[in-house]
C-alpha cells in the first residue's frame, strides 16, 4: 500500500511538472486566441452594421467594442484551452497516451469535424441568401461551438503529436491516430469559419434588429417626439438611432447625444 501511494504521488509530481512545462505555451496560445477573438468580433460588427447601410459608425468605436461582441466565444475558446492543457499533464501520466478515451475522441472530431463544419460552412449562407433568417443564425450557433470544440481537439493532437509527451507514445500507433495533415485541414476549415460565421451571425442578426417588431429599446428625440426610433447602438453620451418604420433596404441611422433622446415606456 505505502508503494502504491509513493506510485501516485510521483505521477502526480510527474504531471504538474509537464503542466508548469506547458504553461508558456499556453498562454502564448491563449494570447493568439484572444486576436482571433477580436478579428471575429470586428467581422461581426463591419456585417451587421454594414446591413444597416451605417458603416460609417465603425470610424467613432473604440477597440474595445469588438472585444464585447466576442466575450462568449472568447471565454469558450479559454476554457477549453484550460481543458486542453490540463488533459496534457493526465496524458503525461500514462504509459500509452491512447488509453484516454477523451483522446480518442478528439482524434474522432478532428477526423469528421473538419467535414462537418465545412458542410454548414455551405448550407448557412444559402438559407441565408433565400431568406432563412432565423435558421441561419441556429445553423451559426451551432458553427461557433463547432469551431471551439474542433480547435481544442486539434490543438491537443498537434501538442501531443509534435511536443515532449510523443517519447511515451508508440511510434506506430501515434502515426495512425494522429495524422498531421488532418490537423492542417482542421485549421484551415477553421480560418474560413472565422470569416463565413461571424459575417453571418452579424447580417442575419441585422435583418431581424431592422424588423418592425425588433426587440431594439425604442426611443424617441425631443426634436421628434411624434416618431418611434430604435436605439441601434451607444458609446458613451452617444446614442445611434433609427426610425422604427422606414422606407428602402437601408433605415437612416443618425448619431445623437443622450440628452437628446426618450425612452418610450414598456408596452404591457
Amino acid at each position: 500500500m505505502p508503494r502504491d501511494d509513493l506510485d501516485k504521488s510521483k505521477a502526480a509530481r510527474a504531471g504538474a511538472r509537464r503542466l508548469i512545462e506547458q504553461t508558456p505555451k499556453a498562454l502564448a496560445g491563449l494570447a493568439a486566441m484572444s486576436g482571433v477573438a477580436y478579428l471575429a468580433g470586428s467581422i461581426y460588427t463591419k456585417a451587421y452594421f454594414s446591413e444597416f447601410g451605417a458603416s460609417w459608425i465603425l470610424d467613432e468605436l473604440p477597440a474595445a467594442t469588438y472585444f464585447s461582441q466576442s466575450w462568449v466565444p472568447l471565454l469558450l475558446m479559454l476554457y477549453f484551452g484550460y481543458l486542453t492543457t490540463t488533459n496534457l499533464a493526465v496524458i503525461g501520466s500514462q504509459g500509452d497516451v491512447t488509453a484516454s478515451f477523451r483522446f480518442r475522441l478528439s482524434v474522432a472530431m478532428v477526423r469528421y469535424g473538419s467535414w462537418f463544419l465545412l458542410a454548414l460552412l455551405g448550407i448557412i449562407p444559402l438559407l441565408s441568401t433565400f431568406g432563412y433568417v432565423m435558421s441561419a443564425i441556429v445553423l451559426s450557433m451551432i458553427g461557433v461551438a463547432a469551431i471551439l470544440l474542433l480547435f481544442s481537439s486539434t490543438l491537443e493532437l498537434i501538442v501531443v503529436r509534435f511536443g515532449t509527451l510523443n517519447t511515451t507514445l508508440n511510434t506506430n500507433t501515434m502515426g495512425r491516430l494522429i495524422d498531421p495533415s488532418m490537423a492542417y485541414i482542421a485549421f484551415a476549415v477553421i480560418a474560413a469559419a472565422l470569416y463565413v460565421v461571424p459575417v453571418q451571425l452579424g447580417l442575419n442578426w441585422a435583418r431581424i434588429d431592422k424588423q418592425p417588431t425588433s426587440s431594439l429599446l425604442a426611443v424617441y428625440l425631443h426634436s421628434d417626439a411624434e416618431k418611434e426610433y430604435r436605439l441601434l447602438f451607444s458609446v458613451g453620451e452617444r446614442l445611434y438611432v433609427f426610425p422604427a418604420k422606414f422606407e428602402g433596404a437601408y433605415p437612416p441611422v443618425r448619431a445623437t447625444a443622450i440628452v437628446n433622446v426618450g425612452f418610450m415606456p414598456l408596452q404591457r
